[in-house]
């Protein structure tokens, strides 16, 4: 089988740093981070941090890669798409961790959906400001075939990432577990986005600043989810709601959701991914959505706010 011995990150973000850092302190020659025009020139000027030590990784703008790891914002898809053309060879495996349900079939419609396993990244708290970004909890990435059937692609990344400690799980039925994760970030991150919450509000250790109120509109959203995945024939349950908090247990208290640090710095959020996607599949369903109708029409107000 043949190894894969070169890895683009596409977007030094929280979620690309942390995996960046992850591989470079294991293989630094390995590893390269995507940056062309004022984006490069931002990133020599200022360098790129994590957890308060510089990174002093190669950036590049087109070599050929074996793993491309997309990281992005949801609205930053398309010029991610763009600029990692030139660096998709013929045999090059595309891991997208980006948030949301879609993304994967996305980037397949340029590049081929056979490149594309599932894959996602849970129990980080990493938060990124500028070229920084900090993390107590460096998570785990799942990934594995949409149809259960893991082969050589699977076992390419999960000996890379043995390889070089990136912590992750082969997954056997990665679809629920990729419809576990947009259940959290259904509820739990628009909702801290709207009220502006760390993870403290939502955990469940017995703390003076958890909300239960939080936690109760947090699992409305999640429940839509639950409805919408059980008619797509995935199995979600109740289980998997105490299973979120389980994850968020262990986060930093202080931290918060990707969301929740959008709308703390007044920039776009990944809206787009989350609740509209919810709509959608419950008039495909006929399943009503009320609360994820008053996610969108909040945050829609929250980032047109930015300018008053």
């Amino acid at each position: 089988m043949q190894t894969i011995n070169s890895v683009l990150i596409a977007g030094a973000g929280a979620i690309g740093l942390l995996v960046a850092e992850t591989i470079y302190r294991s293989d630094p020659d390995c590893v390269s981070i995507l940056a062309k025009g004022e984006r490069l020139e931002r990133y020599r000027k200022n360098g790129l941090w994590v957890n308060g030590q510089k990174l002093d990784i190669r950036l590049t703008s087109g070599e050929k890669a074996d793993l491309i790891i997309a990281a992005s914002k949801f609205h930053h898809l398309e010029q991610i798409i763009e600029d990692i053309a030139p660096s998709v060879g013929k045999d090059t495996i595309i891991l997208s961790l980006l948030n949301g349900i879609s993304s994967e079939e996305i980037i397949g419609r340029r590049f081929g959906r056979e490149r594309l396993p599932l894959a996602m990244i849970i129990a980080t708290d990493a938060a990124h400001k500028g070229e920084s970004t900090n993390f107590t909890q460096r998570g785990v990435i799942h990934f594995g075939d949409a149809d259960g059937r893991n082969g050589e692609r699977e076992e390419k990344i999960a000996e890379f990432f043995t390889r070089t400690g990136v912590p992750f799980k082969l997954d056997p039925n990665m679809k629920r577990t990729f419809w576990f994760k947009f259940m959290i970030n259904v509820g739990a991150n628009q909702t801290t986005a709207i009220l502006k919450l760390p993870y403290a509000a939502l955990q469940t250790k017995g703390g003076a600043a958890e909300i239960p109120e939080a936690r109760r509109l947090v699992e409305m959203g999640m429940r839509e989810v639950i409805a919408i995945a059980n008619a797509e024939g995935i199995d979600l349950n109740e289980n998997d709601i105490e299973g979120f908090y389980k994850a968020v247990n262990l986060l930093d208290p202080a931290g918060t959701t990707s969301m929740c640090q959008d709308v703390l710095a007044k920039q776009k959020t990944e809206l787009e991914m989350f609740s509209p996607a919810v709509i959608e599949l419950g008039k495909k369903h006929g399943i009503p959505t009320p609360v994820n109708e008053l996610y969108y029409l909040q945050l829609r107000v929250i980032e047109k706010s930015y300018k008053l």
